[in-house]
């Protein structure tokens, strides 16, 4: 994901060179080779000459690829040819498994390496593996190139042996122990996953001695190597306190591949109207642009065949199917991926996308980088996902590889409707945290160029939350659901195929009222993208409605294929194709062609524009929420009568309410991103109909959404939970012979007091986080005469009648929730008014101080009531003591420099 603060420009640059020639995180030094008597070639060759070729592969087993690997005594040798030698070739490691769901994933997207690597012989005993410096770029031969030669360097991954030489055929064996080091700096994030106070020396660290390879394949153009990395913390007998002493197993897989790169392939360059992910690069070939910040787009070398040019007609894509699939699913994901066709279609690119079954071959492997395979996983706790797998060359952003992997679960949404949760093994959660599931995913990172693994959760939520809802609306599920919910998942993994990013400004194009609309839907979707994460459109009970899911491309899809894929006649170099990219770009003033990604979705202050969000609809999402917020408070009423079904456990009512607080929970705190809200634009001056980059969110919408909160999430009416259904919501507890893995939750219940008192106050420290607040401060002045938008006042006189209105109206709430909020919001304006934050306004200062004087004066008047019970007015009178000591608090305040 882009950073989210502004730091210095050099660091950028820094970091992204020093990852990208693989130096900042420098590999410990790879174990020796085994030293032993060789005298006939037939063992591991001691240091010093390599051996005859011929005799050192004797006994030994090899396997042909694009470098033969050799596998002797529990060793791995790769094979060289001399054409090979000082040649990019791309390296691709990442974890093969993981840690059963905690930290480190299988393919983890955070512990994945790509680069470009060369093979460069140093003497007659040695081969160099370096990983070249690609990203600060000049023109061949140009003084630039020669500058940038003295200003950076390439870095070495390892220095290993050359065991073994074919001097007459001009191939030698290099030892491949330089695989064995932790490249992927596993044994500091086992450490951090795995932090043990009771034991701080306890950190993780590689034994070498327990570290092997594991299998190996060799296909002709890449090589797959496994490898069994051991690590281990701290034996009990070392510290007074008991620590688990077990050692990790953790496997890495390499890839070394030949890049197909396309000898006519163009670069292009990335423009922030339209979503692809790009590939970056320093280019000092000129000095006259804005700075020297060359981007390329991800996309594939793939175009309508040409007959005036003699370069053939690149091949289409070709999806396999692998029989890892089960056979009801094939047609969902055969159609999602032939669906791009009709965009391909639209710019003359024909047959863009092919799938085909895997073949009846038994030497086919989904490894093999020939193929593009669409495979399916299952794992004990996969937790439901979908993942695109792209490779690509760092030098050019040309793609040359994709695939989607499925887990199993995520078709495991039908498990309220068809009952076949059994006991802890399901996973039941046993904390509100996990009750509630927050839908997200793994967003691409700028941290390094790489492949990506793109890991996206959260729909399967949505599909549990849907059925749900039909079941207590006392509606069935209709036939279609599952193949159209698989087939909007493949369409957004597969876009990320062609190297798209996400769109999350997607829903905002269309209304209620199209989305209600059957014929509207299955022309459109439900957004204007399937790179959007777009909840199921799901209206109350009896209204009518379209389409659940995204099962066709939106008119967004069909633009940015056109922008990325379209060949434009007599460009033959990036500069050359600006003027029309840029003019095909300034169409996303046109909702439709809208674009805006994950670095503007966050809540933490820096995400200013409302309408780039998850699992939202329509270009009204206060009152979509609204409305979702009335189906997810009435259908918690009805729980009761549905579940749990006869001999099901309880866990089957507390996961279902789970679902239904998680849709409540986005919903409510989706309302606090319109406070100091300003539409964003990425047009530039000159798009057709372009606005101004900011505009300001108005009052009348602030406070609209400021309601829905009020209703929804401070208001005690809000959770009228029945207290059955809180009675109810326990989970199955079984304590093993040996009590392995026991470890209960303080309460057998769940606390609706807790959950709801920790999302209160999520939205109250989202509001007046420092940053919303410095920018509501500047609102006024930067909206001028044209706008009125909400000020820091307001947001303290809404919150301070939704929160203590009771006290002004002398009418005291007596229960625990409304008691909590008041706490809360009191130690709130505390933090304000006497140790604020750096960076929060003075204004903000005063109002809060202004607010807790007015507080105190309600809450004494309060107190004169006979009539409160014991725990309003303990409640009342603790109050008083915090106010009263905050209000009486001397500081000495330095100066602001």
């Amino acid at each position: 994901m882009i950073p989210r603060r502004p730091f210095a420009l050099a660091a950028v640059f820094t970091a992204v060179f020093l990852s990208s020639a693989g130096l900042a995180s420098a590999a410990p030094k790879a174990p020796a080779p085994a030293a032993s008597a060789a005298a006939d070639g037939d063992g591991p060759p001691s240091p010093g000459t390599p051996v005859a070729y011929d005799a050192f592969v004797k006994n030994a087993q090899v396997q042909n690829g694009l470098f033969p690997v050799i596998r002797k005594e529990g060793k791995v040798y790769l094979v060289l040819a001399g054409d090979q030698l000082d040649k990019d070739y791309y390296e691709h490691a990442t974890t093969a498994n993981g840690l059963g769901g905690f930290g480190i994933l299988s393919g983890d997207d955070f512990q994945l390496l790509v680069r470009i690597m060369r093979f460069h012989r140093t003497s007659d005993r040695q081969v160099a593996i370096l990983l070249p410096q690609d990203r600060f770029r000049a023109t061949p031969g140009s003084s630039a190139a020669d500058a940038i030669a003295l200003s950076t360097t390439d870095s070495v991954q390892a220095v290993t042996p050359i065991v073994a030489e074919d001097k007459a055929g001009g191939k030698i064996a290099i030892d491949g122990s330089f695989m064995l080091a932790d490249i992927l700096d596993i044994g500091n994030a086992l450490s951090d996953i795995v932090e043990n106070p009771k034991n701080p020396l306890g950190g993780y660290h590689q034994d070498p001695n327990r570290t092997y390879f594991g299998d190996s394949k060799a296909f002709p153009e890449n090589d797959i190597i496994e490898t069994h990395q051991t690590f281990e913390s701290l034996k009990p007998d070392a510290i007074d306190t008991v620590v688990d002493p077990r050692s990790i197993d953790m496997r890495v897989t390499y890839n070394f591949a030949q890049i197909r790169s396309s000898p006519d392939y163009v670069p292009r360059l990335a423009d922030d109207r339209v979503g692809f992910w790009t590939d970056p690069h320093v280019n000092f070939d000129r000095d006259d642009s804005f700075d020297d910040l060359q981007r390329f787009v991800t996309r594939w070398n793939i175009k309508a065949s040409d007959p005036t040019r003699p370069s053939p007609a690149v091949k289409p894509i070709v999806y396999t199917l692998t029989n890892t699939i089960p056979p009801q699913y094939k047609p969902a994901i055969r159609e999602a991926l032939l669906e791009w066709n009709k965009a391909f279609a639209r710019i003359g690119i024909l047959d863009a996308v092919k799938v085909q079954d895997q073949p009846d071959d038994p030497n086919f492997d989904p490894d093999d980088i020939r193929y593009n395979p669409v495979r399916w996983l299952t794992e004990a706790n996969g937790g439901g996902f979908a993942e695109a797998q792209i490779e690509w060359d760092p030098r050019t952003g040309e793609i040359f590889r994709s695939g989607i992997l499925i887990d199993a679960d995520l078709m495991r949404y039908g498990k309220m409707e068809y009952g076949d949760i059994d006991g802890p093994a399901t996973g039941a959660p046993t904390s509100f945290e996990a009750l509630a599931p927050s839908a997200g995913d793994i967003p691409p990172t700028a941290r390094r160029p790489r492949s990506f693994l793109h890991r996206d959760i959260g729909a399967r939520e949505q599909a549990q939350f849907t059925a749900l809802a039909l079941g207590l609306y006392g509606e069935e599920v209709p036939p279609s659901f599952t193949h159209d919910f698989l087939k909007s998942i493949v369409l957004h993994e597969s876009g990320h195929d062609f190297g798209l990013a996400h769109n999350f400004i997607g829903h905002n194009a269309y209304t209620a009222d199209e989305l209600k609309s059957k014929s509207f839907t299955d022309a459109n979707g439900v957004a204007s993208s399937v790179m959007e994460y777009a909840p199921t459109n799901l209206w109350p009970r009896n209204s009518p409605h379209g389409d659940f899911f995204q099962t066709t491309l939106g008119p967004y899809d069909y633009h940015v294929i056109h922008w990325g894929y379209a060949s434009i006649p007599g460009a033959h170099t990036p500069d050359d194709e600006l003027p029309t990219l840029n003019a095909w770009a300034g169409a996303a003033t046109d909702p439709k062609f809208a674009f805006a990604s994950d670095e503007d979705v966050e809540y933490d202050g820096h995400a200013i524009d409302p309408r780039i969000a998850q699992w939202m609809l329509t270009g009204d999402a206060i009152g979509w929420c609204q409305t979702q917020l009335g189906i997810d408070r009435n259908l918690m009423k009805t729980l009761d009568v549905r579940y749990p079904r006869p001999q099901m456990p309880w866990d089957q009512e507390r996961f279902a309410f789970g679902l239904l607080a998680g849709s409540y929970q986005r919903c409510a705190l989706a309302m606090t991103h319109y406070i100091a809200g300003e539409y964003l634009s990425r047009a530039r001056r000159g798009d057709p109909h372009a606005p101004q980059p900011l505009t300001p969110v108005s009052r009348d919408e602030e406070y609209r959404a400021f309601k829905n909160l009020d209703t929804y999430l401070f208001s005690d009416s809000a959770w009228d939970v029945s207290s059955t259904t809180l009675r109810r919501m326990v989970y199955s507890e079984y304590e093993s012979f040996l009590s392995f893995g026991y470890d209960p939750e303080p309460r057998h219940d769940i606390s609706l007091t807790a959950f709801v008192e920790r999302e209160q106050n999520r939205a109250l420290r989202y509001m007046f986080d420092p940053l919303v607040l410095g920018r509501l401060a500047d609102l006024p002045s930067k909206a001028g005469s044209s706008y009125h938008p909400m000020t820091l006042a307001d947001l303290f006189t809404w919150t301070q009648l939704s929160v203590f209105g009771d006290l002004q109206r002398d009418r005291p709430g007596a229960t625990a929730l409304h008691h909590n909020l008041q706490r809360s919001y009191a130690r709130l304006l505390e933090m304000l008014a006497v140790s604020p934050e750096p960076g929060t306004p003075y204004d903000a200062q005063a109002l809060a101080r202004h607010e807790l004087v007015s507080v105190a004066g309600n809450v004494r008047a309060s107190l004169r009531r006979s009539d409160l019970d014991l725990a309003t007015r303990a409640h009342l009178e603790a109050l008083q003591d915090e106010i009263g000591r905050a209000l009486g608090t001397r500081n000495v305040i330095p100066i602001r420099s």
